[in-house]
């Protein structure tokens, strides 16, 4: 997965998550903290059960910086916070994998990482130095992995993948400005007109378009959010992160990226 920033919310593995949060509230949190407790807990689960315990402790010091004003208005219980407390030492204490992420971005972050964990076991009321305690880790099996579903950010991750392998194999090159077109499928002309505003100040828009029905695809009113940058994997994650946003704000839903194939030149040496 892929990590952008030192927030445990900057993360591949915690983008649906925030959404949950955002239409489910403590359900979502209690969710993710369960699901990080457990011996076989898997890398994606103790990234959201951080977030998760994250999140509360934003609530906790009233962080606006951190969530939304929503998020703030949720109402943590003690067990909340004690599974927050359990899921940081579960996650100190075995969660190697996950925390590799940021190891990998080198000794700077990694103290910067220490430091956040520092502070929000101070803020949850625990020693960050203190082992698992008995009923931390729960019986039984963690939650089995699902398929993405559709609408998730893991199948527009998948799809970002695959396309960026393709345009490879054609032998794209990532370098160069290229149109990007980001299509928007909504089911009402005023959804689109939502989705138009959202973009009009950064992108070339067309639309809305309306499409009859067709086979299997209902009527819809199509936009096109267009603007010219190299399509390469650091601008394909933050421009589509940005389109699923939208997508999930308005309750449009986002239909992917496209591109014209600009072949990189080839080098020639000793000539």
């Amino acid at each position: 997965m892929t990590v952008w920033g030192l927030s445990p919310l900057d993360d591949d593995d915690c983008i649906d998550f925030i959404y949950e949060v955002r239409a489910k509230g403590l359900l979502a949190i209690e969710r993710a903290l369960e699901a990080a407790r457990y011996r076989d807990s898997r890398p994606e689960q103790h990234a959201e059960g951080f977030a998760a315990a994250y999140i509360v402790v934003a609530i906790v010091t009233k962080d606006a910086e951190v969530v939304s004003a929503e998020t703030l208005a949720l109402k943590p219980n003690r067990e909340h916070v004690e599974a927050c407390k359990a899921v940081l030492r579960i996650i100190f204490d075995r969660g190697d994998e996950y925390m590799s992420r940021w190891f990998e971005m080198g000794d700077e972050v990694v103290g910067l990482k220490g430091q956040q964990f520092t502070l929000m076991a101070k803020v949850l009321g625990f020693d960050p130095e203190d082992a698992i305690v008995s009923g931390d880790l729960l019986h039984g099996k963690a939650p089995a992995e699902q398929a993405p579903g559709a609408g998730s950010w893991q199948t527009q991750r998948i799809a970002n993948l695959q396309l960026l392998q393709t345009r490879n194999e054609m032998k794209d090159d990532f370098e160069a400005d290229h149109k990007v077109d980001h299509m928007f499928a909504c089911s009402t002309d005023a959804m689109a007109k939502e989705v138009m505003d959202a973009l009009k100040e950064d992108f070339e828009l067309e639309g809305p378009t309306f499409l009859p029905a067709e086979s299997e695809n209902p009527e819809c009113w199509a936009v096109v959010a267009s603007k010219h940058y190299p399509p390469n994997f650091e601008n394909t994650w933050g421009y589509t992160l940005r389109m699923f946003d939208v997508a999930k704000k308005t309750g449009a839903e986002y239909d992917g990226w496209g591109a014209p194939i600009i072949k990189r030149k080839r080098a020639w040496f000793g000539r």
